[in-house]
């Protein structure tokens, strides 16, 4: 009896599938919350950043080299010397400026006198006692607003009236 031999598989040579893991995998952008809203740059609190940035500046300024090192020589005396100046200076511009205030009061005080004595004289001068006491020198009346009464003319009236006209020149 004759043996067979087992059948040998042959293996063809096939390309190979493509694997998830080698094939590049296109991703979903992740979803992003939306960006608090800011208030614009120019509402924004600068003047607290401001005040925080200087607060810790001079809170740090004690201990600085600059200031240890000068407080320990003869710098600092020259420093308080400037200081001391500089006060003294800004307290002559403020009594110089109060007393250029006390003149420009004196200059509006004497004015505002002027000027009522002013307005007393043309007062006086445009006074109704006066207009009427010039007006009866003058031979003029003032009529009386209470009595309405009705001037009669005569035919002398007008003869007297274009008399004294030719007489003034008119």
């Amino acid at each position: 009896m004759a043996v067979a031999a087992p059948a040998r598989r042959s293996r063809a040579v096939t390309a190979p599938a493509p694997s998830r893991t080698t094939a590049p995998r296109k991703r979903k952008a992740p979803v992003r919350k939306p960006a608090p809203r800011r208030a614009p740059v120019s509402t924004r609190p600068k003047l607290a950043v401001v005040a925080g940035r200087t607060a810790v500046a001079v809170k740090q300024l004690p201990d600085s080299s600059l200031v240890v090192r000068m407080t320990r020589g003869r710098a600092w005396i020259g420093v308080l010397g400037i200081l001391l100046v500089g006060i003294v200076a800004l307290n002559v511009a403020t009594l110089s400026f109060a007393a250029s205030a006390g003149k420009i009061d004196e200059q509006m005080t004497a004015l505002e006198k002027e000027n009522s004595m002013l307005e007393s004289r043309e007062a006086q001068h445009y006074s109704t006692a006066r207009v009427r006491s010039q007006g009866a020198a003058l031979g003029l009346a003032m009529p009386n607003t209470e009595e309405p009464r009705v001037i009669e003319l005569s035919p002398d009236d007008v003869a007297t009236a274009a008399s004294r006209l030719a007489a003034a020149g008119g």
